[in-house]
This record gives structure tokens, C-alpha cells and sequence, in this order.
């Protein structure tokens, strides 16, 4: 992997086709090491890991299109994954380890598989694995934000989100409490009101686990929605090199509710065989 000189942190732009561009943060020295949000968030929800993080990696966090400092999605089909791509290609970055959190986490999954030459190490936290079949209170909460925001606006939509169970033991701790309400208010909420075009994998990603090569560690808490606890298993179950670690008495956010913890594991495993 190639290696930044770079100390302190810059503030970038990455220009994607059809005109749309990606915000990015890099911090650090070393193997680079992408971070990747999740739905409703931006890159600033990895504040409590960019100080042990960037010491050993050189660290790249990226506002994922629609959200935080990118573009909105536009009328073209897209890829999240393919962004990433397109970010690491900007960047001269060959080679690149992962962190995701949920749909952040499916996201670099999905990049791994479409480009394992380009992926090194991922730790996924909470992994939403689109095309994964039987999910429950996942999508009745998803669906009921949908229409509180047709219904209501999208302020009530954001409070829906927040305040809904998925996040509860996240703001219960004052690390979450403190990051996620201002992150969220933050949001757009233009996937509430539009159709997003992003297309994923084809077949997607819960069909193609078998094809996630990259050494990979699931960390579920136990204090989550079943249906992440289950896509979690999923994950570690059908990808060839992974696996998974329950984390007890956290909930959907580990990386917020116990950052010393998350980033301990996250650290050990990355630096393995190193």
C-alpha cells in the first residue's frame, strides 16, 4: 500500500462524472484506511476514532453522495461503492483498508467485492447487506420515517430517525448523545422526498458473500436490532475469511457508545500481520 507524508488534517473534493463530487477528510501516516458512515450520518460521526486512528493509518473519511458535504444524488444511476472507487483513484490511494458503519458498512463490503484488489483489511460495524431477505423492525421503521416525512416534514422525519429504538443505547452514552443529534440535524433528508438512483451490486450484496475475499471482523452489539445481529451472522458465516464479535451491552453505534473499546479492536485487527 502506498504511504501520505501528510500530518494534520486537509479537506478535500473529489469530482465524480455527470458532476457530482465527494468531501473528504485525511488525517494521519501510513496504509491508508477509508472510513465510511452510515445512513443519515457524515464523516464527523468518526471523531472519536481519528485521534488513535490517524497515529497508525493514514486515515481517509468520505461524506458518502447525498450526504454531509457531497453532492445529492442526481437523475443518472450511480454506485456508492464505484464512488469510493473514484475517490481512492482521485487520491493516488492503490490499496486501502475499511471501516463501515451499517450502511456505511455494507458499502465497503460492496467495494470489496467489486474490487478485492483494492481492499486490505475491513472491520464492518453493524453491516446493512442490501438484498438480504426477512428483515422486520428494520423495515417498519424505515417505513414509517418515509411517511412521517410525506406526512409531516422533514424535521419530523429526522426526529422520527433519532429518537427511534435502532439509536436509543447510542444516545444513552454521552459520547453519542453529544455527536449523533447534531450530525443528524445536519442531514438533508433528501432520500425521505426523492428516489435514489444508487444501484449497489448486481446480484447484491447478501447474494455475493461468497465473493468477499478481504480479511473481515463483523462487530455487532448485542443491544442492536435482531435484523443486524442477523446480517452480521450472514456475513461471517458465508464470507470465506471472516468473523464475527458480539459486543455485549452496545447497541447500534459501538464507534460512539464505547470508542475506546471499538477502537481497540478495530486497531488489533488491522494491525495483524503487519
Amino acid at each position: 500500500m502506498n504511504t501520505a507524508p501528510a500530518e494534520g488534517y486537509v479537506d478535500g473534493f473529489v469530482e465524480l462524472g455527470g458532476g457530482g463530487r465527494l468531501f473528504y477528510r485525511r488525517e494521519g501516516r501510513g496504509e491508508p484506511l477509508l472510513l465510511v458512515h452510515g445512513f443519515g450520518l457524515d464523516h464527523r460521526v468518526w471523531a472519536p476514532q481519528w485521534p488513535a486512528l490517524a497515529a497508525a493509518f493514514d486515515v481517509i473519511s468520505v461524506d458518502l453522495r447525498g450526504f454531509g458535504r457531497s453532492s445529492l444524488p442526481g437523475a443518472a444511476p450511480y454506485a456508492h461503492h464505484e464512488d469510493l472507487h473514484a475517490l481512492l483513484d482521485a487520491l493516488g490511494v492503490e490499496r486501502t483498508h475499511l471501516i463501515g458503519h451499517s450502511l456505511g458498512g455494507g458499502i465497503a463490503a460492496s467495494f470489496a467485492v467489486a474490487h478485492p484488489q483494492r481492499a486490505g483489511r475491513l472491520v464492518l460495524s453493524a453491516p446493512l447487506l442490501r438484498g438480504y431477505t426477512g428483515l422486520g423492525a428494520l423495515m417498519a421503521l424505515l417505513k414509517s420515517v418515509w411517511q412521517i416525512a410525506a406526512r409531516d416534514g422533514l424535521d419530523a422525519a429526522r426526529a422520527a430517525w433519532l429518537g427511534a429504538e435502532l439509536f436509543a443505547p447510542s444516545l444513552a452514552t454521552p459520547g453519542g448523545a453529544a455527536l449523533l443529534p447534531p450530525v443528524m440535524a445536519d442531514y438533508s433528508g433528501w432520500h425521505w422526498q426523492h428516489r435514489d438512483p444508487e444501484t449497489g451490486l448486481e446480484p447484491p450484496l447478501a447474494e455475493r458473500l461468497h465473493g468477499l475475499l478481504a480479511p473481515t471482523l463483523v462487530l455487532v452489539g448485542t443491544r442492536d436490532l435482531p435484523d443486524f445481529v442477523q446480517m452480521g451472522e450472514a456475513l461471517a458465516t458465508q464470507a470465506t475469511n471472516a468473523r464475527l464479535d458480539l459486543l455485549p451491552e452496545l447497541g447500534h453505534g459501538p464507534s460512539v457508545e464505547n470508542p475506546d473499546l471499538f477502537n481497540r479492536l478495530a486497531l488489533e485487527f488491522l494491525n495483524h500481520g503487519r
